[in-house]
């Protein structure tokens, strides 16, 4: 790699995740969430697709969001009084706390599934099915490697 490219790159990998939380951020402005951050609606986001598996424990959403327990556990504990999310434990095991999507959890959920929609539109509208194909196994590989480097287990 050129110092040329080495440059590029991290820029791109700097401004697009910049980028796409500045457009994250203004999507939840738009449809009037001001009472919400873009990290607490990927809470929002993660609690709605582990529930659909019955995975909603805390455990499992702080692995899913690479986050502590306790940062998850106050993160929540903020959702909760915000009524986006609720908690209780499962009958199974008094132990397990199993987090769950309110009425207006659910509502904020499906209407972020449409700034993610949006995003993919446009992904599809730009680049030929030959570049998204090289894209998306490049973007995998990378993942890959990212994972493996943060030691991540999922």
């Amino acid at each position: 790699m050129t110092g040329e490219q080495r440059k590029r790159l991290n820029g791109f990998f700097v401004n697009t995740f910049n980028e796409i939380l500045a457009w994250e951020d203004q999507s939840l402005r738009k449809i009037g969430r001001t009472d919400l951050s873009v990290r607490e609606m990927h809470i929002i986001e993660a609690v709605s697709m582990l529930e659909a598996s019955g995975g909603n424990t805390m455990a499992n959403i702080a692995r899913v969001l690479v986050v502590s327990p306790g940062s998850l556990t106050t993160a929540v504990n903020v959702l909760v009084n915000k009524g986006y999310l609720k908690r209780q434990r499962a009958d199974y095991d008094r132990r397990v706390v199993l987090v769950t999507l309110t009425q207006d959890g659910a509502v904020i959920n499906e209407k972020h599934k449409q700034f993610h929609d949006e995003m993919m539109d446009f992904i599809g509208e730009v680049l030929s099915e030959e570049q998204l194909e090289v894209i998306i196994k490049s973007l995998e590989r990378l993942v890959k490697y990212f994972r493996e480097k943060s030691n991540v287990k999922r």
